[in-house]
């Protein structure tokens, strides 16, 4: 369907005249950054957190470091591995059927 020049010219030229015209066309650039005290302190919590967190995690570091027994280690990769191939299983499933079902709708078969 062709729009005629009747009505397509009317509407570029009012779209020019908003964009020549309009004066909020473009965003304004943003204001230059000052060190402010708020800034700084900030700054200044931010080091008294992450310090806080680090001296957690240094007394966390212990529990994670007990050892796993072979037995342990070895039912972990037998059930790592079942799953991954359980997961695929259903994907190629799931691909199986939906294609399946759309050469069933084709009338294929028939």
């Amino acid at each position: 369907m062709v729009r005629s020049a009747s009505v397509a010219l009317p509407n570029i030229l009012a779209l020019a005249a908003l964009v020549l015209f309009t004066q909020t066309v473009f965003v304004p650039a943003p204001p230059t950054p000052t060190a402010t005290a708020s800034a700084v302190g900030a700054l200044r919590g931010a080091v008294a957190s992450s310090a806080m967190l680090a001296a957690s995690a240094g007394a966390a570091l212990p529990a994670f470091a007990e050892e796993i027994d072979s037995a342990e280690a070895y039912n972990r990769k037998v059930m790592t591995g079942v799953s991954v191939c359980l997961s695929l299983a259903l994907v190629l499933m799931g691909i199986i059927i939906f294609y399946t079902r759309r050469v069933v709708e084709n009338k294929w078969l028939n």
